[in-house]
């Protein structure tokens, strides 16, 4: 699972127990038992990087990578 960037959200989520993004998506994703990585330059942000729906991609937890296929060749 490849999770980009939350910008503008607080610090802690306080209705939810001063929470952070980061607990919130630990606790719904790490149930998961997939590789996942966060933080990409996907999405939002200062400088994202689109990356097209449906295009293959390898992701690597271990190495912090997100390798995404071309969309067209």
């Amino acid at each position: 699972m490849a999770v980009g960037q939350y910008t503008s959200c607080g610090g802690t989520i306080t209705d939810a127990g001063d929470w952070t993004v980061i607990d919130v998506l630990r606790d719904r994703l790490g149930r998961l038992g997939v590789p996942i990585l966060g933080g990409l330059p996907i999405g939002h942000g200062a400088h994202p990087v689109a990356v097209p729906v449906g295009t293959p991609a390898t992701l690597d937890a271990d190495a912090g990578t997100l390798t995404v296929t071309a969309a067209v060749q």
